[in-house]
């Protein structure tokens, strides 16, 4: 678990400025509106990654979070949020005439002015870029305040319960990328329901369908059954539109899909950790049915056999150990970066 801020830990002159950093560490610059007297001021936020989105779940006192145009000016926030109130009440001008109680459903779009006043309690929220999301952003500000309406708007409650209710596992573990593509799948759906239309094809659309059709493949790369049919289906295009919108790139899709299962599996035959792994098992996970046929793929790519890569790979890691002092190397695995906590909330930030 990742507590971004606890204010019992800062003294109550501090504890404002620091809930407005976390804010606009999450998403936009915000001005905070205290209901309570200062010293009650009080905020538990925890920061959940999870691919290239993330969950913010907060506890607040009463108080109001204010973005204005001036505040957005020089802001360039492209998040999409889509949220619920876990306990008490709140109103959010992204919900017009709403009171939104425990359980409801609400979207909110950063790059928008908008006031939200909590009466105590606590929310989580939902963070993507409206690029990963692969809508247009005029369609996206015109569906958001419809979200709660949508046929689609329970399911997407179900699957959001869950998902802030394991937050912490789900983050910490191998499948963290898929699930929040998952997530994005269903708030998506969900939109597109909600507006009763296509979305619009405009100039930015193609480069923005472009990211989100890749990084569905990326993040599906394990399923056997990816394919034209079902990332059309995922992307809300025909399986003829998603041909012809792939003509611009240099590799057929099939190989394209191909060539991203192969990089996966070799660098996983590279790491110490897949030592123990047979290279079948490895095939398998990442789409390959026919562990013969990943073998020849692999060869064709790159010029050898998976077990002789990975004999390559652990002669060349030993010579390593061997000259240079031990050491050890902690990164983010790919595509889940890890978090950077404000400097101003740094002394209240701890990781468990």
């Amino acid at each position: 678990m990742a507590v971004l801020l606890d204010t019992s830990q800062l003294p109550p002159e501090r504890r404002a400025g620091a809930i407005a950093e976390v804010i606009e560490f999450a998403g936009a610059p915000t001005r905070i509106v205290h209901s309570v007297p200062r010293d009650e001021v009080w905020a538990l936020m925890e920061y959940f990654t999870m691919g290239s989105a993330h969950v913010l779940k907060s506890g607040l006192s009463a108080q109001g979070l204010i973005t204005t145009p001036a505040l957005l000016k020089n802001a360039e926030s492209d998040i999409v949020t889509v949220s619920l109130k876990l306990t008490g009440t709140a109103g959010h001008t992204h919900a017009p005439g709403r009171v939104i109680r425990a359980g409801d459903l609400f979207a909110g779009n950063l790059w928008l002015p908008y006031e939200y006043y909590d009466n105590s309690g606590s929310v989580a929220a939902f963070h993507v870029s409206l690029a990963r999301l692969g809508l247009p952003r005029e369609y996206v500000t015109r569906a958001t305040p419809l979200l709660h309406s949508s046929p689609l708007a329970p399911q997407l409650q179900r699957h959001l319960r869950i998902l802030f209710r394991d937050a912490d596992v789900i983050s910490r573990g191998p499948a963290a990328s898929m699930v929040a593509q998952a997530t994005i799948d269903v708030m998506r759906a969900a939109l597109v329901a909600a507006l009763e239309e296509e979305p619009d094809r405009h100039e930015g659309w193609r480069q923005s369908l472009d990211t989100t059709i890749k990084s569905y493949i990326i993040q599906n790369l394990a399923d056997p059954n990816l394919g034209a049919e079902r990332i059309a289906k995922a992307m809300f295009i025909s399986v003829r539109q998603l041909y012809k919108f792939w003509e611009a790139e240099h590799r057929p899709l099939g190989q394209w899909i191909i060539e991203r299962r192969l990089e996966a599996a070799r660098d996983e035959l590279m790491n110490p950790r897949g030592r123990h792994q047979t290279i079948a098992a490895i095939a398998s996970r990442w789409g390959f049915a026919d562990a013969t046929h990943f073998s020849r793929r692999f060869r064709q790519a790159y010029g050898m056999s998976p077990r002789e890569w990975r004999h390559l790979a652990e002669v060349s890691g030993d010579r390593d150990r061997l000259s240079t002092p031990a050491r050890e190397h902690r990164a983010p695995a790919a595509g889940n970066p890890a978090p950077i906590a404000p400097k101003c909330v740094l002394s209240a930030a701890t990781v468990r």
